[in-house]
């Protein structure tokens, strides 16, 4: 599947078919209200059953195995419950959280979806049918749009199941690397929206800042962090303090290029 990034980059919304679309949220949507319901309806849709039970190198691999996607851990009598619990707290289910996902990213209502007994999802009001296929193509939707990939870091080898010793060996390797996730500083929405807004080479309002979505917002920050560090290089290629001869400039009109996830 594709993602026309072209009209991503001009803020159009992603055409799933006639009656659906993908909205990208704007970054004054996410300020007011939105950014909690994004953070837990993008992690539903880029979160692999891998990722998800790293933490269990013993199990991890029969897991995977038995149930691919969340797709086929939701419709899991079991699973669904346990596994919704454990991700998204106490009484929350998969099922529930894919499905307000779904009526989160199209703009439509949660109540418009109802749940069939042969694994598919159903709306006929928007005449979408939901297989684990469609599934599928929806989550790499919303990977390429948000931009998400997985910290690899953090993903349990294949085939360590049998292995007890390399079990412990990668738990360890694991928690350790949580913990210092945990404790690095991360920005908030409003210090990347104003280190874009320092960044800019010319003035840049807060309320044209709001009115990007998501996707362009990144992009945008990402081209001018591009440009900063270029001006940064210039400016010790220029220094007559620093012996220059071998450094080569970074061409920027090479490097700046809409941000693609990496596939």
């Amino acid at each position: 599947m594709e993602l026309d990034y072209d009209r991503l980059i001009l803020g159009s919304d992603v055409p799933i078919n006639e009656n659906v679309n993908i909205h990208i949220p704007t970054m004054r949507e996410l300020a007011e209200g939105q950014y909690n319901e994004f953070m837990l309806f993008t992690r539903i849709f880029v979160t692999s059953v891998r990722e998800q039970f790293s933490g269990a190198p013993s199990d991890v691999d029969k897991i995977e195995e038995e149930f691919p996607t969340f797709w086929d851990l939701a419709f899991d009598q079991n699973m669904n419950a346990a596994v919704g619990q454990s991700m998204f707290g106490e009484g929350i289910d998969l099922m529930s959280v894919i499905i307000n996902g779904f009526a989160y990213w199209t703009k439509t209502k949660a109540e418009q979806y109802r749940v069939l007994g042969n694994k598919k999802i159903v709306s006929e009001d928007l005449d979408w049918i939901i297989d684990v296929k469609e599934f599928n193509d929806f989550c790499n939707y919303i990977k390429m749009i948000t931009l998400s990939e997985p910290n690899e870091d953090l993903i349990a080898p294949k085939g360590m199941g049998s292995k007890p010793n390399q079990c412990k060996l990668w738990l360890r390797l694991y928690q350790g690397r949580i913990r210092k996730l945990q404790q690095k500083k991360s920005k908030s929405l409003g210090d990347r929206m104003l280190l874009m807004q320092v960044l800019a080479p010319s003035y840049l309002s807060f309320s044209d800042i709001g009115d990007m979505n998501y996707y362009q917002f990144q992009n945008v920050l990402s081209a001018y962090s591009k440009r900063f560090e270029n001006d940064r290089e210039f400016a010790i290629y220029t220094a007559y303090k620093f012996d220059t001869t071998k450094m080569k400039m970074t061409d920027l009109s090479e490097e700046i290029a809409t941000v693609k996830l990496n596939k």
